[in-house]
């Protein structure tokens, strides 16, 4: 950016008049509830299990247009949940209190509503897409996150490319631990690729520079402060720089123990703890001082205790006051929400979802674990079913087993789909939740591009299947059969991915949430119909049958086998037999409508769980 002749405002590379963002925060403090261990009861001899515990102590600071604050602390000073607090994503509630006031422009009040239309946050651990190439992550983020269209989007991106030199790496994909891709470095300044095409006025960064070597990490540095140079504001947590690293950050935080012990030119720190009695030694890297003595751990002793309380006095003689003035005198522009809609615009809804069903679409495609279990799924229940049912007799003997035959087709369309869409949805899940903090896009356009994407497979994978074992275990050559038994498997993958999707929605993790489909599928397999007669469970039991699926594929494939079939001469009798009373057509639609119902439920739970990301 430049500045006009307007009184300071600032012109982006687009020509569009921008207001410098000055972020400043007063009487912060953070509070948590926390937990006594029975030893600590014992030593302290204190009879309550909870303690107020305070992560951030009362403090005051800015950071300026135009300038790069690092935050910097020993393990446990707080530096992250400063920057959390700085940008509202720290959880607020009984528990966990945060007070005081974080204001952009001594006017409006941050708030991670609205943080994601001026402002981003590049995280400690690079949570991306593995499946898309470094060129096509940053080209997404431009796209949702900007109002940038064609030969102008095409500009803004590879600008971005040039800037943190990724023209190597454009095509390469990101990666993971199945995915060969970017090395480290690459994929950091991927990530904050992805939030600096968006061109936006404040920059959050929580230890960009962590597990890189000292030139990537020099270079990121040099990065961030020259997008200062261009009228941003940069706040970034950094742990452990180089001297040649320290020697280019504009502004200097320290923490310790959730206080501030120093607060200004970074250039100008090593004078001032020289004075209040902390002499650095010579040729030593400042950096490295400050971490080392400014260490305190949680069990605090006398020593301890002096050391802070200098450094306590030190920063309310010295500093505390100059940061108070020098915020006061500077002037800036007044900001409300209709410039920050004006001067941020966004991608629309059909936008929104167009792009994120094409990455989706991509994702699926890329993805070894998807593409190959689905595939591994449609083998291995083709060659065991014919196995085990070989070409089944129309027969009076044979109608054990061909019920046995759609009982097992049932279980299994239900368990094999149900773990794959946990799988792909938890792995997401990340990614996910650090676009929605981000405002990419709305949870709508989300949830109804998976939703869609989501669609052939459950066309492809039935179809596939019934065009094997329906010939192979020897069922009705019926072409009007065949489509039904056909569509019975399609609405069964269906629901199937509906429960996938809400246990994916309700669990955080893969883990949780495959063991809960584990404990799930036991009653559906019970209440299935085949284990065990419907009308001999217990009447305050039986009800449990309408929340399985199983139960309805299974008598859904039985009618449409047995019903209006000549070689059969009561088929009632065998609907009576299992209690299967509820009709084919009846069967489907019901499976249909929780299908419908678990999407929505889905959707409630993503909308309920999806909380701040930290």
């Amino acid at each position: 950016m430049t500045e006009s002749a307007f009184e300071g405002i600032q012109i982006d590379k687009e020509g569009e008049e921008r207001i410098p963002i000055k972020l400043s925060w007063s009487n912060l403090s953070y509070t948590v509830k926390a937990k006594y261990s029975k030893k600590a009861m014992q030593e302290l001899g204190v009879s309550q299990q909870t303690y107020d515990k305070v992560l951030l102590k009362t403090q005051h600071g800015y950071v300026n247009s135009g300038e790069a604050l690092f935050i910097m602390g020993s393990s446990g000073a707080g530096k992250t949940t400063l920057l959390n607090a700085l940008c509202d994503r720290l959880v607020q509630n009984k528990a966990c209190k945060l007070e005081g006031k974080i204001l952009l422009n001594d006017s409006h009040p941050i708030s991670q509503r609205d943080f994601g239309k001026y402002g981003t946050y590049v995280m400690q651990d690079d949570v991306l897409f593995p499946t898309l190439t470094c060129e096509e992550a940053i080209h997404f983020s431009a796209k949702l996150r900007t109002n940038l269209k064609g030969e102008d989007l095409r500009k803004r991106v590879n600008d971005t490319i040039d800037t943190l030199n990724l023209a190597n790496s454009r095509k390469t994909l990101i990666g993971d631990k199945l995915i060969k891709g970017l090395r480290p470095g690459e994929r950091k300044k991927t990530s904050i690729a992805i939030e600096l095409v968006t061109d936006p006025d404040l920059i959050f960064l929580d230890e960009p520079t962590s597990g890189l070597d000292s030139f990537t990490a020099n270079r990121i540095v040099k990065l961030l402060v020259n997008q200062a140079r261009e009228g941003k504001t940069v706040v970034a947590t950094i742990h452990q720089p180089n001297s040649s690293t320290y020697s280019l950050f504009d502004r200097l935080l320290l923490l310790m123990d959730g206080y501030p012990i120093y607060q200004g030119k970074a250039q100008e720190a090593d004078e001032y703890f020289t004075k209040i009695g902390f002499m650095i030694p010579k040729f030593a890297n400042p950096a490295d001082y400050y971490l080392k003595e400014f260490f305190i751990p949680y069990n605090k002793t006398l020593e301890d205790e002096k050391k802070l309380e200098t450094l306590l006095d030190g920063y309310e003689t010295h500093i505390a006051q100059k940061i108070l003035d020098e915020d006061e005198n500077i002037q800036n522009f007044e900001i409300d929400k209709q410039y920050l809609k004006e001067s941020h615009p966004h991608a629309d809804h059909i936008t929104e979802f167009c792009a994120l069903t094409k990455r989706t679409t991509l994702n699926l495609v890329r993805n070894p674990n998807s593409t190959t279990m689905r595939a591994l799924m449609i083998v291995v229940t083709a060659i065991l079913m014919s196995l085990v049912f070989w070409d089944l007799s129309s027969n009076e003997n044979e109608v054990r087993n061909k019920t046995g035959f759609c009982f097992f087709l049932g279980v299994h369309m239900v368990m094999s789909t149900l773990q794959s869409i946990i799988v792909i949805f938890i792995m997401e899940r990340p990614v996910f939740l650090r676009e929605y903090a981000s405002k990419s896009y709305g949870l709508w356009s989300y949830y109804m591009s998976k939703s869609i994407v989501e669609i052939p497979f459950q066309f492809i994978t039935p179809i596939l299947v019934s065009c094997v074992i329906y010939f192979t275990c020897g069922m009705t050559l019926d072409f009007g059969k065949f489509c039904i038994f056909t569509l019975v498997q399609m609405i069964a993958v269906l629901a199937a991915t509906s429960i996938g999707f809400f246990l994916g929605c309700v669990f955080t993790d893969a883990s949780s949430a495959t063991q809960a489909s584990m404990i799930l599928m036991l009653p559906f397999i019970v209440f299935g119909g085949y284990m065990v007669n419907l009308k001999d469970i217990y009447p305050w039991l039986s009800w449990l049958q309408f929340l399985s699926p199983i139960r309805f594929i299974t008598e859904a494939l039985v009618r449409n086998e047995f019903e209006n079939n000549d070689d059969y001469s009561d088929p009632q009798a065998i609907f009576d037999q299992f209690d299967y009373n509820v009709g084919l057509g009846w069967s489907i639609l019901i499976l249909f409508i929780m299908g419908v119902l678990y999407r929505i439920g889905a959707f409630i739970a993503l909308k309920l769980t999806v909380s701040k990301v930290q």
